[in-house]
Protein backbone atom coordinates (compact mmCIF):
# COMPACT_ATOMS: atom_id res chain seq x y z
CA UNK A 1 0.00 0.00 0.00
CA UNK A 2 1.45 3.34 -1.25
CA UNK A 3 1.18 6.85 1.08
CA UNK A 4 0.01 10.31 -0.77
CA UNK A 5 0.86 13.43 0.45
CA UNK A 6 -2.68 15.53 1.35
CA UNK A 7 -1.99 18.99 -0.36
CA UNK A 8 -3.99 20.31 2.12
CA UNK A 9 -2.22 21.78 5.26
CA UNK A 10 -3.04 20.86 8.76
CA UNK A 11 -4.84 22.66 11.11
CA UNK A 12 -3.17 23.33 14.43
CA UNK A 13 -3.94 20.82 17.51
CA UNK A 14 -6.10 23.91 19.18
CA UNK A 15 -8.62 25.96 17.18
CA UNK A 16 -6.99 28.90 16.27
CA UNK A 17 -9.23 31.81 18.88
CA UNK A 18 -8.67 35.27 17.06
CA UNK A 19 -7.56 34.02 13.61
CA UNK A 20 -8.87 31.94 10.12
CA UNK A 21 -7.34 29.74 8.17
CA UNK A 22 -8.32 29.50 4.73
CA UNK A 23 -7.15 26.56 2.53
CA UNK A 24 -6.54 27.52 -0.60
CA UNK A 25 -7.16 25.18 -4.14
CA UNK A 26 -3.56 23.56 -4.50
CA UNK A 27 -2.12 23.29 -8.36
CA UNK A 28 -5.20 24.40 -10.31
CA UNK A 29 -4.01 26.33 -13.11
CA UNK A 30 -7.03 28.09 -13.64
CA UNK A 31 -7.25 29.14 -9.61
CA UNK A 32 -3.56 29.92 -9.59
CA UNK A 33 -3.51 33.99 -10.08
CA UNK A 34 -6.60 33.90 -7.59
CA UNK A 35 -4.81 32.07 -5.14
CA UNK A 36 -1.73 34.14 -5.51
CA UNK A 37 -3.63 37.32 -4.28
CA UNK A 38 -5.75 35.71 -1.91
CA UNK A 39 -4.83 36.15 1.91
CA UNK A 40 -4.78 32.61 3.77
CA UNK A 41 -4.62 33.58 7.17
CA UNK A 42 -6.22 36.74 8.88
CA UNK A 43 -6.68 38.04 12.22
CA UNK A 44 -9.46 40.95 12.92
CA UNK A 45 -8.40 42.68 16.43
CA UNK A 46 -10.92 45.05 16.52
CA UNK A 47 -11.38 47.18 19.74
CA UNK A 48 -14.15 46.23 21.98
CA UNK A 49 -16.75 48.87 23.06
CA UNK A 50 -19.25 48.79 26.50
CA UNK A 51 -21.43 49.52 24.07
CA UNK A 52 -22.76 50.06 20.36
CA UNK A 53 -22.68 53.50 18.86
CA UNK A 54 -26.54 53.13 18.22
CA UNK A 55 -27.21 52.10 21.71
CA UNK A 56 -25.46 55.27 23.02
CA UNK A 57 -26.68 57.15 20.43
CA UNK A 58 -30.51 56.07 21.61
CA UNK A 59 -29.44 56.59 25.11
CA UNK A 60 -28.47 60.04 24.59
CA UNK A 61 -31.37 61.44 22.61
CA UNK A 62 -33.46 59.85 25.82
CA UNK A 63 -31.29 61.84 28.27
CA UNK A 64 -32.07 64.82 26.05
CA UNK A 65 -35.52 64.25 26.05
CA UNK A 66 -35.77 63.56 29.82
CA UNK A 67 -33.69 66.56 30.67
CA UNK A 68 -36.14 68.79 28.24
CA UNK A 69 -39.07 67.11 30.33
CA UNK A 70 -37.78 67.65 33.19
CA UNK A 71 -37.09 71.20 32.86
CA UNK A 72 -40.52 71.99 31.45
CA UNK A 73 -41.76 70.25 34.34
CA UNK A 74 -39.70 72.42 36.60
CA UNK A 75 -41.34 75.29 35.23
CA UNK A 76 -39.99 79.05 34.25
CA UNK A 77 -40.06 80.55 31.14
CA UNK A 78 -38.72 78.45 28.26
CA UNK A 79 -35.49 80.92 27.42
CA UNK A 80 -34.19 80.35 30.90
CA UNK A 81 -33.90 76.01 29.96
CA UNK A 82 -33.01 76.58 26.75
CA UNK A 83 -29.42 77.04 27.29
CA UNK A 84 -28.80 74.14 29.35
CA UNK A 85 -30.70 71.90 27.22
CA UNK A 86 -28.91 72.90 24.24
CA UNK A 87 -25.29 72.59 26.35
CA UNK A 88 -26.79 68.89 26.94
CA UNK A 89 -27.53 68.40 23.25
CA UNK A 90 -24.00 69.60 22.70
CA UNK A 91 -22.04 67.22 25.10
CA UNK A 92 -24.15 64.37 23.98
CA UNK A 93 -23.38 64.91 20.54
CA UNK A 94 -18.80 65.51 20.95
CA UNK A 95 -19.55 62.09 23.16
CA UNK A 96 -21.34 60.00 20.15
CA UNK A 97 -18.57 61.90 17.43
CA UNK A 98 -16.25 60.07 19.40
CA UNK A 99 -17.67 57.27 19.73
CA UNK A 100 -17.75 56.88 16.59
CA UNK A 101 -14.44 57.47 15.93
CA UNK A 102 -12.91 55.13 18.12
CA UNK A 103 -15.27 51.96 17.27
CA UNK A 104 -13.76 51.63 13.78
CA UNK A 105 -10.32 51.32 15.72
CA UNK A 106 -8.46 48.34 15.62
CA UNK A 107 -6.14 45.58 13.91
CA UNK A 108 -6.20 43.22 11.05
CA UNK A 109 -2.98 40.74 10.61
CA UNK A 110 -3.37 39.04 7.05
CA UNK A 111 -0.56 36.58 5.53
CA UNK A 112 0.17 34.85 2.49
CA UNK A 113 3.08 32.94 1.21
CA UNK A 114 5.24 36.39 0.34
CA UNK A 115 3.27 38.68 2.54
CA UNK A 116 2.44 39.66 5.83
CA UNK A 117 0.49 42.91 6.14
CA UNK A 118 -0.58 44.83 9.73
CA UNK A 119 -3.13 47.52 9.27
CA UNK A 120 -3.50 49.32 11.95
CA UNK A 121 -6.61 51.72 13.11
CA UNK A 122 -6.25 54.08 15.97
CA UNK A 123 -8.34 57.55 16.08
CA UNK A 124 -9.12 57.66 12.46
CA UNK A 125 -5.41 56.94 10.83
CA UNK A 126 -4.67 53.83 9.40
CA UNK A 127 -1.03 52.79 9.57
CA UNK A 128 0.02 49.59 7.21
CA UNK A 129 3.47 47.73 7.46
CA UNK A 130 4.08 45.20 5.08
CA UNK A 131 6.74 41.99 6.44
CA UNK A 132 8.48 39.20 4.27
CA UNK A 133 7.54 36.27 6.44
CA UNK A 134 10.79 34.29 5.99
CA UNK A 135 12.21 37.20 7.87
CA UNK A 136 10.15 38.21 10.33
CA UNK A 137 9.92 37.16 14.28
CA UNK A 138 7.19 37.46 16.40
CA UNK A 139 7.84 38.14 20.20
CA UNK A 140 6.74 39.56 23.52
CA UNK A 141 7.68 43.03 24.44
CA UNK A 142 8.97 42.26 27.99
CA UNK A 143 6.56 39.46 28.95
CA UNK A 144 3.88 37.07 27.79
CA UNK A 145 1.39 39.12 28.68
CA UNK A 146 2.96 42.19 27.31
CA UNK A 147 1.81 43.75 23.59
CA UNK A 148 3.48 41.60 20.74
CA UNK A 149 6.10 42.99 18.77
CA UNK A 150 5.94 41.63 14.92
CA UNK A 151 9.09 42.95 13.21
CA UNK A 152 11.32 42.41 10.41
CA UNK A 153 13.37 43.74 7.33
CA UNK A 154 14.15 47.16 10.22
CA UNK A 155 10.75 47.76 10.80
CA UNK A 156 8.80 46.98 13.97
CA UNK A 157 4.89 47.30 14.84
CA UNK A 158 3.31 46.12 18.08
CA UNK A 159 -0.21 43.98 17.96
CA UNK A 160 -2.38 42.47 20.76
CA UNK A 161 -3.66 46.39 22.16
CA UNK A 162 -7.01 45.53 21.83
CA UNK A 163 -7.22 42.09 23.64
CA UNK A 164 -6.66 41.02 26.75
CA UNK A 165 -3.23 40.72 28.42
CA UNK A 166 -3.78 37.18 29.39
CA UNK A 167 -4.92 35.87 25.89
CA UNK A 168 -2.06 37.83 24.09
CA UNK A 169 0.09 34.54 24.65
CA UNK A 170 -2.32 32.44 22.41
CA UNK A 171 -2.95 35.24 20.20
CA UNK A 172 1.12 34.94 19.17
CA UNK A 173 1.22 31.12 19.13
CA UNK A 174 -1.33 31.27 16.85
CA UNK A 175 0.68 33.84 14.13
CA UNK A 176 3.76 31.54 14.76
CA UNK A 177 1.55 28.36 13.77
CA UNK A 178 0.64 30.20 10.50
CA UNK A 179 4.05 31.87 9.75
CA UNK A 180 5.40 28.28 9.87
CA UNK A 181 3.02 27.03 7.44
CA UNK A 182 3.53 29.67 4.69
CA UNK A 183 7.61 28.74 4.93
CA UNK A 184 6.88 24.97 4.31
Amino acid sequence: MTATASPVRMLPAAPMRFGVWCALPVSRRSRQASVNEAWQAEWRLPRVLPMSVSRFALTCLGLLLASGFTLALLGGSSLSWWPVLMGVALLMAAGTALLVRISSDGEHIAMHRGLVRVTRCQGGRVHTTDFLPRWMRIEPEQHDRSLIRLSGQGRSVMVGVHIQPEERRQLAAELRWALRQLDD
